[in-house]
């Protein structure tokens, strides 16, 4: 077996610092705090570039069946940064989940034309939904028709195509279908950066692109996939997070010197820094078993479990470090507080990832708690 690379390539930092360019050029987050207020922010400009001019949406697709030929190493450093820059882009639905859903074989079945051609695609299936959830079951495919709602869709507002795992007559399907046949609903959410919607579908039109085993292995692969990929988003939040809180310590004055020169603040910033180089850590060894397909159970549920409780601490602390003014709507701090907070929440829940090592690390449960005398209900 060959040993975990946790590093990043020269290539892989090349990608990084292109990627950086773009993204510096576009960020406006006093406009995007005022954007989203109206809508769902969405830069069309942006997903062209990242699209067709850089061809980063197709990054995972297999170079035979029309993508980039990349891997998870390099899907994982864009993640990185569509976190850091908080970029208002689809790239999570499209880049991470249905592209997931392709592999060397797709040629054959259709999905890799679809969502190399018709972008952004979004796959239909709930934001809170964990890879070890069973296939989805509450859209019917009968008789070339679709029926049923899934709510809380990641990036679906501006699809162009929606992927539908169904229940058939035969069993398990993904069906492709055109969006703007389907019912979207964008949500409101704590995050008001990520675009959440409700899908339904009334005798919507489709066509099978994936059925039986094969569309159940391809769902787990591209929730897997989107659940790694969500982490090192994660990751991109607590490093942001990390430097705003780091600048504005060494800029704030009171009392006559940096806030940052304070015992508590320089502990705080030191603990946030040790966290992020953890969380950094297993986001890098999760990617890498995706790439060589080995360790996967434990590797996604620690990636997705570390990180984002990471994200959120550390996005706390720069709430914190920025005292009175980090709490004004003005200031993008509670962007990526919000951002860090409804992030934990998909992909399945902390417990359940927690439950999943547990389960393959063959962990013991807890022991039970003896009663307490002296509550009255366990009283004897």
């Amino acid at each position: 077996m060959n040993e975990p690379r946790l590093t990043y390539s020269d290539l892989e930092e090349e990608l990084r610092d292109t990627v950086v360019r773009l993204l510096s050029s576009r960020e406006d987050l006093p406009a995007l705090i005022v954007a989203m207020e109206e809508a769902l922010p969405f830069d069309a400009s942006l997903w062209k570039t990242l699209d067709e001019e850089m061809g980063l949406a197709a990054l995972i697709v297999p170079d035979d069946v029309g993508g980039s030929g990349a891997g998870p190493h390099e899907l994982g450093v864009v993640m990185e940064e569509i976190g850091r820059h908080l970029a208002s882009v689809p790239y999570l639905g499209h880049a991470a989940l249905a592209c997931g859903l392709v592999t060397d074989a797709s040629v054959t079945c259709g999905i890799a034309k679809t969502v190399v051609t018709s972008t952004p695609a979004a796959l239909a299936v709930p934001f809170s939904r964990g890879w070890t959830d069973p296939f989805p079951a509450t859209v019917r495919w009968r008789d070339g028709r679709l029926d049923g709602t899934v709510p809380l869709v990641v990036d679906a507002s501006h699809a162009s195509v929606v992927l539908v795992p169904a229940l058939g007559t035969d069993g398990p399907v993904i069906v492709a279908t055109d969006a703007a046949t389907v019912g979207r609903t964008p949500v409101t959410t704590l995050d008001l950066t990520r675009d959440l919607t409700d899908v339904s579908l009334d005798e919507v039109p489709g066509e099978v692109v994936a059925e039986g085993e094969d569309a159940v292995q391809r769902l787990t692969r591209a929730t897997q996939l989107a659940t790694v990929a969500l982490a090192c988003e994660q990751l991109g939040v607590a490093q942001r997070a990390l430097e705003l809180s780091v600048e504005h310590a060494g800029t704030r004055v009171q009392f006559g010197r940096p806030i940052g020169s304070f015992q508590a603040v320089k502990h705080r910033l030191a603990e946030a820094w040790a966290e992020v180089t953890q969380a950094r850590a297993v986001a890098r060894y999760a990617v890498d078993c995706l790439a060589r397909q080995d360790d996967l159970p434990i590797a996604v549920a620690l990636a997705s479990s570390v990180c984002s409780a990471t994200a959120v601490s550390v996005a706390e602390t720069c709430l914190q470090i920025h005292g009175g003014v980090g709490f004004s709507w003005e200031h993008p701090a509670h962007l990526y507080v919000k951002r860090a907070k409804s992030n934990s929440l998909a992909f399945g829940s902390a417990d359940a990832h927690l439950d999943v090592i547990a389960e393959h690390a063959n962990l013991p449960a807890p022991a039970a708690e003896p009663p307490d005398p002296c509550r009255k209900d366990q009283a004897s």
